[in-house]
């Protein structure tokens, strides 16, 4: 893991049995050269950013995806009795730790192919918390500490529907309680170019609509839909609004820039007025503002099915990677850059 790398950074958003959506998103992205330096996850964002920190690429964590069943994930609990939580993740680990989807030894070395972000929710106070294996370029509470199974798993245990995660002396559930798209953790990590993929329509009202629950796991599935869609646009308005800040701050620079000259040229002083980096601001009066472009978003034209988020099927994943792939060409042309075969956009 290159400590310089740190420019693309990869947002992948819970929803359970329709992480295969993920991996068609990727695989577009790999055909057009775009690799991620640092992947932020959330749920099933985080086991497969953790499978790519492991050194998978599209390629293969397609090949186990495509072998990934209900079975391989879960299993009826005896929470359901106790009132606690309606199925167990002990499938989960079983498979994450035989099945090759993650190398927790590579993944907190050096020759991690990226720097990973997983989140996860403490229950007594509700705060995020966010883990990573390398340390953030800004100041933040990210805990950085060797990422192990449990910190998966707990990123994974969705409220109702799977038991909490005991981690570090606290207990945890699903990241995407409080935040299902960690945007805030791939900034502090580095990131200057974010696709951020989503497993909700986002954009309008008409295309979020879903069915009414009709049984008690729909009812907790579209519980977590509509947190994981307030989050990210709770996110995503902080981000304009920081960004707003930036481009203030430049203008101020600018005006502060021109006044000096002015002053020069009266009092027949030289002023340095270098600008090496070329954003209008001479250097001298530069305090290095960044302002970061809007991220492109990879999200369905339709609601997809609830249920999805509960179910692993192997027809169901092959629907949503090649929903993935196609979202992520249309988020691409609509960002103006060039698809490949199709000329200029």
């Amino acid at each position: 893991m290159s400590k310089k790398a740190r420019k693309n950074a990869l947002v992948l958003s819970g929803g359970g049995g329709r992480g295969a959506y993920h991996v068609g998103v990727l695989k577009f992205l790999e055909e057009h050269e775009w690799y991620p330096h640092i992947v932020a996850g959330t749920s099933i964002g985080a086991v497969n950013g953790a499978a790519i920190a492991s050194g998978h690429n599209a390629n293969s964590l397609w090949a186990l995806w495509r072998r990934l069943q209900t079975d391989d994930v879960q299993k009826a609990g005896l929470g359901a009795l106790t009132g606690n939580y309606l199925l167990d993740t002990a499938p989960l680990r079983k498979t994450l730790q035989e099945k090759g989807w993650v190398n927790f030894e590579r993944l907190n070395s050096d020759e991690a192919a990226v720097h990973l972000r997983v989140t996860a929710t403490e229950i007594g106070s509700g705060q995020l918390h966010i883990f990573g294996n390398s340390a953030d370029v800004y100041p933040s509470k990210m805990q950085q500490e060797p990422i192990g199974l449990d910190h998966i798993i707990a990123s994974c245990s969705i409220p109702i529907v799977y038991p909490a995660t005991q981690l570090n002396d606290n207990l945890y559930w699903d990241g995407a309680t409080v935040a299902n798209t960690p945007l805030g953790p791939a900034i502090d990590a580095g990131a200057e170019e974010i696709v951020v993929v989503m497993m909700t329509p986002w954009e309008t009202a008409e295309e979020r609509k879903l069915e009414k629950p009709s049984n008690i796991l729909q009812a907790a599935s579209t519980m977590l839909e509509w947190a994981l869609l307030a989050s990210f646009q709770s996110d995503l308005k902080m981000f304009h609004r920081i960004n707003e800040l930036v481009r203030l701050q430049v203008e101020n620079g600018r005006l502060r820039a021109q006044n000096a000259l002015l002053l020069s040229q009266i009092r027949g002083e030289e002023l340095d007025l270098k600008d090496e980096d070329g954003n209008g601001i001479p250097d001298i009066f530069e305090n290095k503002f960044h302002e970061l472009p809007d991220p492109i978003i990879v999200a369905p034209k339709e609601a997809i099915p609830v249920e999805r988020i509960l179910r692993y099927t192997q027809e169901g994943h092959e629907t949503l990677y090649r929903m993935g792939y196609e979202d992520a060409k249309r988020a691409w042309r609509a960002a103006g850059k060039e698809v490949e075969g199709e000329g200029n956009p």
